[in-house]
């Protein structure tokens, strides 16, 4: 009752005047605004996140020199959260000019964190779109201002160094799907590991199909699937062989507007290994956390 009362007045103080707070991630601090809502997520869900870290530090044993691009980075978060685990190198790609001020302040202290504020489009331009910002989060919506777009390859020329980054991280409320089939190309050619949320009801608002996405996936090469529901709890390991699992699954997440739906970490066909690797270190983590 008192946390749900405290949420109401901050809903209504921030609707004129959002200052920054401070917030710990491990052994990290940021800066947030008020209205986000990542305290609350982390008090219900304390594994938000955390499966994010946890991947990264997975594929960066297997990889040392790995790279992190990182679309959709929002306030920096995601960067506290996998400095928990590797100190690896990250470029974050953010275009909410709010989030990219917090961003920028939350990175400052690392040498291997770089900053790009623009959206990732299917390719360089402008388009009328409206970002709309609430909680924490952002959306694109059809109409509303110009705002320019570049795409990944093009982002890569200025930052040439993650040109062949390891894994690549979409959290882009819906449009993950739509940044994944732009840069078709690099999936195909580099092959890194990919973590995208994985909301149907979202992806089918923005124009495209979950049930064609997995399937163009495996046509760029990528042949295993870890699914987590939104909140960073491990959910099923699965081939892309089995098609009708994960047909179900987006019949799961669909037509729930928001309030669930999946991350899903998928490795091509030369990380078959590494893929059952993680598959069994991360039942393993789940194990020991919920004490079975």
């Amino acid at each position: 009752m008192l946390r749900a009362i405290k949420r109401r007045l901050i809903k209504l103080m921030t609707g004129m005047y959002d200052p920054p707070h401070t917030y710990n991630i491990g052994d990290k601090t940021i800066r947030l605004p008020l209205s986000h809502d990542l305290p609350a997520i982390m008090h219900d869900h304390p594994q938000y996140n955390y499966n994010l870290a946890r991947l990264v530090g997975y594929v960066a044993e297997a990889y040392p020199s790995t790279r992190v691009i990182d679309i959709g980075a929002n306030v920096g978060d995601s960067v506290a959260f996998i400095k928990t685990v590797a100190d690896v190198p990250i470029l974050c790609i953010d275009g909410q000019p709010d989030f990219v001020k917090y961003l920028k302040w939350n990175t400052e202290g690392y040498s291997n964190v770089y900053v790009c504020n623009t959206l990732v489009g299917s390719e360089n331009g402008s388009v009328s779109l409206s970002l709309k910002s609430s909680k924490g989060t952002a959306r694109l919506e059809a109409g509303g201002n110009t705002v320019s777009m570049r795409t990944l390859a093009d982002i890569l020329t200025e930052f040439p160094d993650f040109m062949d980054s390891r894994m690549i991280k979409t959290d882009t409320d819906g449009f993950d799907t739509i940044i994944l089939r732009g840069i078709e190309q690099h999936l195909r050619g580099v092959q890194p590991v990919l973590f995208f949320e994985f909301d149907p009801h979202l992806i089918k608002n923005n124009g495209d199909d979950a049930f064609s996405f997995m399937n163009f996936l495996e046509e760029c090469g990528y042949k295993y699937f870890i699914f987590y529901t939104n909140v960073g709890d491990y959910l099923v390991s699965l081939t892309a062989d089995d098609k009708k699992v994960i047909n179900e699954l987006i019949h799961y997440f669909s037509g729930r507007k928001l309030d669930l739906y999946a991350d899903v970490c998928a490795f091509t066909g030369k990380d078959e290994a590494l893929f059952e690797t993680i598959s069994r270190k991360e039942i393993e983590h789940f194990r020991q956390f919920r004490n079975y």
